[in-house]
């Protein structure tokens, strides 16, 4: 409730006074969590050109992913983000262990201002994601961090590899020391003879009231057959 409270009040601030997002990314580059530095990596990496973010939020880490894949494709990027935006209740919230995001008009027209193909998609994305992806293209790059429920993530996973080819990289977010939510669970039921499984190196603690938590990416690509 409490992460819930600032992120909401930082939204109110950010409305009015836009320049605090400056100080909000200078503070993430220097005192934030290190492991978002495996998205750029990975898009320079691979020379990502369709990249999935399966909880969009605010669009910050949208933003950078699409900068760095401009610097091989310019215009050429595409962008498809998945998030409950304003449908998120604080029923929801609980339930899926999230923050509040913003609405989904306000994250767009930042994204567009890139000049890159952007979608984003609103609902709960067990009921979209099955909607929509006979309708979207294979991916170079998919993100999977939205609703924190073992039952979401699961969902998500399930869809996620539909849209994988050989080459496609997969990274989990919040793969953490509890297994009542978080990714654990689902990369932990992965099939090994079919797809590669790194836990990256990188790890972000944080001490709350409940204890110390542990978060770590995951990466997941295809074992190539062979034939």
């Amino acid at each position: 409730m409490e992460k819930l409270m600032v992120s909401q009040i930082y939204q109110a601030i950010e409305s009015i006074f836009p320049p605090i997002r400056i100080i909000k990314n200078y503070y993430s580059k220097f005192f934030g969590a290190k492991r978002y530095k495996y998205l750029c990596e990975t898009i320079r990496n691979n020379r990502c050109r369709k990249i999935m973010e399966i909880g969009t939020w605010d669009g910050e880490h949208a933003l950078q992913m699409i900068r760095e894949a401009k610097k091989f494709h310019g215009r050429g990027v595409e962008y498809y983000g998945f998030d409950l935006f304003e449908f998120l209740d604080e029923r929801l919230c609980l339930k899926e262990f999230s923050k509040r995001p913003p609405k989904l008009k306000e994250v767009a027209r930042e994204l567009q201002k890139t000049d890159c193909r952007v979608r984003l998609f609103r609902g709960d994305t067990k009921e979209v994601l099955p909607k929509v992806v006979e309708k979207l293209p294979g991916m170079d790059f998919i993100f999977i961090d939205g609703g924190h429920s073992v039952e979401t993530i699961e969902n998500d996973w399930k869809y996620a590899q539909r849209l994988m080819a050989n080459h496609t990289v997969v990274i989990f977010d919040d793969y953490w020391n509890r297994e009542d939510a978080g990714c654990k669970k689902v990369i932990e039921e992965i099939d090994r003879s079919e797809f590669n499984v790194e836990i990256l190196p990188i790890r972000d603690r944080f001490r709350g009231t409940s204890g110390s938590l542990r978060i770590n990416f995951v990466k997941v690509q295809k074992i190539k057959k062979w034939e």
